[in-house]
This record gives structure tokens, C-alpha cells and sequence, in this order.
């Protein structure tokens, strides 16, 4: 059975319309997981100035990156270990007219 975990970035971007954000995550955790993005818009505007707000974000791409390299206890060594590192990178678009506040969130499906 597969386990679903939804993992908040905590980190509130602002993006200009017709913008683009790149933002990864380095040394993702577990390796192996099938992950889904979104940009969740955050609420702008006061109680005293009102709120006006359409947020249009869309996810342009979203993609992984595996780094595998080889190290050696010493030169001489005849073992090697081998390093995995796992990168999710996002591209988030702000499709919109007007100034966009957001948090990634990620959904990971892992076996």
C-alpha cells in the first residue's frame, strides 16, 4: 500500500505578474517518491483596506534530479560508497494581472 504525505514548504514567495519562480529542494526525502506541486496563494489585503484579490498561479514544470557519485575511504581503496542525492525542482508561473503571495506544497506518494 502506498503511504501519501503533504509536505509544506513554510516559505511564502512573491511573485509579479508574468513572472516565473524556480524553487528545489535539495537532499529530497524519501529518494524514491512520485511528488505533485502546487502553489497555494496566500490571502493579501486588510480588514481596514479590504481584500481584492485574484491569485492565478500555475505549476509550468516540475521535474527531478538524482546525483550519484562515488566515494572512496582513501585513494587506494578497493570499495567505493556510493551517494544518492535527490533534487524536486518546480517552476511556479504567475498567470495573473496583479502581485501574487504563495507557499509551495508538495504531495509525495511512496511505497
Amino acid at each position: 500500500m502506498s503511504k501519501a504525505t503533504l509536505v509544506d514548504t513554510k516559505t511564502q514567495h512573491d511573485l509579479a505578474p508574468g513572472q516565473t519562480l524556480h524553487w528545489h529542494w535539495n537532499n529530497a526525502t524519501p529518494a524514491d517518491p512520485v511528488c505533485y506541486a502546487n502553489a497555494v496563494p496566500v490571502a493579501t489585503g486588510s480588514t481596514t483596506g479590504g481584500f481584492n484579490q485574484d491569485t492565478q498561479l500555475e505549476v509550468t514544470r516540475l521535474w527531478r534530479r538524482q546525483i550519484v557519485t562515488e566515494k572512496k575511504p582513501f585513494p587506494q581503496s578497493q570499495t567505493v560508497d556510493v551517494v544518492v542525492e535527490t533534487e524536486i525542482h518546480v517552476d511556479i508561473k504567475n498567470i495573473g494581472t496583479t502581485a501574487a503571495k504563495f507557499v509551495v506544497f508538495l504531495s509525495i506518494v511512496s511505497a
